[in-house]
Parts: C-alpha cells; sequence; structure tokens
C-alpha cells in the first residue's frame, strides 16, 4: 500500500521564540519549519487537528505530504516535503515542533515504514506468544513510491520460529535499508508458571514442628507446693 500525498494548510509564522511557540500551542497548533536544499528556512504553523486527522502516528516518517503555506512574501507556496524529525511531551501526548524537509519528486530517499504482521500464526494458536521485535524499517525509493506500511505474513510460522527483514515482501521500485538478517517476529513459547507453595500451609508446618514453650511460672509454683 504506498503512501498518498496530504494536503496540509500551513501559515508563515511571524514571532519566534519559546513564548511564541506556547502561545501557539494553546490555539491547538503546532510550531513547525519547513527547509529543503532549494529553499530557505520557513518557519511555520499547522493546525493540530488537520495534521493528526490527516496522518497516524506510525506513518509520520513515511508519508508525503503537500505544505499549502500563506503568508510567503516570494517563492513556492507548496512544496512537497517529508517529516524529517518530531519533539512531543510523551507525559502529555502533546506535539511540541514539526521540521519538515522539502524533497523532489524525482530524486529517491530514505524513510522508516510501519512493519505489520498480517495473518494467522499456528504457532500463536497452540498457544505461542508473538513478539513483534521490529516494528519498523528503512526503505529506499521515490518519495511517491513509499509504501504506507509492510505487511508480513505470520501464517507460516510455527512455534519457536522467526521472521527475519529480508522476507518481507517489497513493493517495485522499493529497496531495504535495514540489515536483511535483522529479526522482526519470533513465536515465544509460552512460560510454565511454577506454583509457590502457600506461606499460610508453610508457616502451620513450622509451628507444628516446634516444641511447646515451657513455663517458667507453673514449674516454680510446682516446686514451692513440693517444699511446702
Amino acid at each position: 500500500m504506498r503512501t498518498k500525498q496530504h494536503d496540509i494548510p500551513a501559515t508563515v509564522r511571524t514571532a519566534v521564540g519559546k513564548s511564541a511557540a506556547r502561545r501557539l500551542r494553546a490555539q491547538s497548533k503546532i510550531p513547525a519549519v519547513v527547509y529543503g536544499r532549494d529553499m530557505k528556512a520557513i518557519p511555520i504553523a499547522v493546525d493540530k487537528a488537520v495534521f493528526s486527522h490527516a496522518v497516524p502516528e506510525a506513518a509520520w516518517f513515511s508519508s508525503l505530504f503537500q505544505l499549502r503555506i500563506e503568508g510567503l512574501e516570494e517563492g513556492d507556496d507548496s512544496p512537497s516535503c517529508m517529516i524529517k524529525e518530531v519533539q512531543q511531551d510523551l507525559v502529555r501526548r502533546q506535539l511540541l515542533s514539526i521540521d519538515f524537509h522539502q524533497i523532489s519528486l524525482q530524486e529517491t530517499v530514505n524513510a522508516q515504514v510501519p512493519v505489520v504482521p498480517v495473518g494467522e500464526s499456528p504457532g500463536v494458536k497452540q498457544g505461542g506468544i508473538l513478539e513483534q521485535l521490529l516494528h519498523e524499517v528503512t526503505v529506499e525509493c521515490l518519495p511517491t513510491a513509499m509504501p504506507g506500511r509492510l505487511e508480513m505474513d505470520i501464517s507460516s510460522l510455527e512455534m519457536s520460529d522467526s521472521a527475519r527483514v529480508g522476507e518481507i515482501e517489497l513493493p517495485d521500485g522499493v529497496k531495504l535499508v535495514t540489515p536483511a538478517e535483522e529479526m522482526v517476529l519470533l513465536v515465544a513459547p509460552p512460560q510454565a508458571v511454577e506454583e509457590e507453595p502457600a506461606a499460610a500451609e508453610e508457616m502451620a508446618e513450622v509451628v507444628e514442628e516446634q516444641p511447646e514453650p515451657e513455663v517458667i511460672g507453673e514449674k516454680a509454683s510446682e516446686a514451692e507446693a513440693e517444699r511446702a
């Protein structure tokens, strides 16, 4: 499945800095910058709701964007871009800033693409656990040929089987950059859970083994009675 080009409206930022960025976020805008070989860096702002609706987080770095920038004095107001970097507050789940990089549609680029397992594994049906060790791989291709995701068939994975990067089926024109020998998926056997003895039973056994305590007061009283 190839990625589509997303049209994202943007406006030029006239004020920059931390205070200006906080004001933008309070207005549900994301501070961003777009730069590239054929253009100077331009500070922009994009609407948070529009961006989040257009692109899921898993596809941020494999998606192609057409920025519709308002407020430019000169130059191209709709560069084709890909995301180079995203900063976010993981605690508040808030996007802090985005770096867009202008690209040429005629030149190959490298991007990280999500890997999605599909099908049903016989090993999982037998109780195995499907572990995904690698959630994305790096590929090289033209921006217009960039896949939105790569699917990996798990229907042949038995218990303890694994699948590696080199086994991923690639669309035409797409090359792997991630080493082919890296493991992506593993069907791990279920771990046996050892039952621990109940603490109460252990304590009861210990108590039964202990001798009865000697009562000093009673023995003293018996000795006094014998002397009387």
